[in-house]
């Protein structure tokens, strides 16, 4: 099957991220994890920003360490960035409740919070048709709304420190693309996420 015509002929729920959840982040002390410094910069939001490095691995340590290394109250942590779907369009900002914890078809792991919201497979490599076979990426497809590499490793930290957690993702790209092409649009996601984050 092919995974643009899966995207197309399967209606999917709108999980954009809601007004409700903007105003449950107003006048907390938010923290946003970043992956990518081209995904979002530290000049265009109100908020301070944890760069990671890209992988699970790089995002639960600098976690770690970006724990560790402070003090005071225990923030909100808002894990923002990229994120492959063959369900929702290029450009558009959903909210995540569910995290995945696997690589290829394997799946180890699954984190639920409260509420609606799109479920992301957190993989050790990129996910599209170019990496891996179209049949394995459309089975892939029909499990699970979003494809990054990070999320459930920040999910998990939280998790294991009580910290408040949430999580929005920009779709790069439709899981037929590569890290050229997803390092392409993420200008557009920035100024996306930077419109966004300035609501709250």
């Amino acid at each position: 099957m092919d995974v643009a015509v899966f995207s197309i002929e399967n209606s999917v729920k709108n999980h954009m991220v809601d007004k409700k959840v903007l105003e449950e982040l107003k006048g907390r002390e938010v923290v946003l994890v970043v992956a990518d410094r081209d995904e979002l910069s530290e000049s265009d939001v109100p908020f301070p920003i944890v760069y990671t490095g890209m992988g699970k691995m790089r995002m639960f340590n600098a976690l770690v360490e970006w724990y560790d290394g402070r003090s005071g109250d225990r923030p909100v942590v808002l894990n923002v960035g990229s994120a492959g779907s063959a369900r929702y369009p290029i450009g558009e900002i959903l909210d995540c409740r569910s995290f995945i914890n696997g690589g290829c078809d394997l799946v180890y792991d699954r984190i639920d919070l409260p509420g609606e919201g799109c479920s992301v497979f957190s993989g050790d490599f990129f996910m599209s048709t170019q990496t891996f076979s179209p049949e394995q990426v459309a089975l892939l497809s029909r499990k699970y709304d979003l494809f990054d590499m990070e999320a459930y490793a920040a999910a998990l930290f939280c998790r294991t420190k009580g910290l408040p957690f949430y999580c929005f993702k920009a779709v790069s790209d439709n899981l037929d693309g590569t890290l050229k092409d997803w390092r392409s649009i993420l200008g557009d996601i920035r100024h996306r996420f930077t419109a966004l984050l300035n609501t709250i």
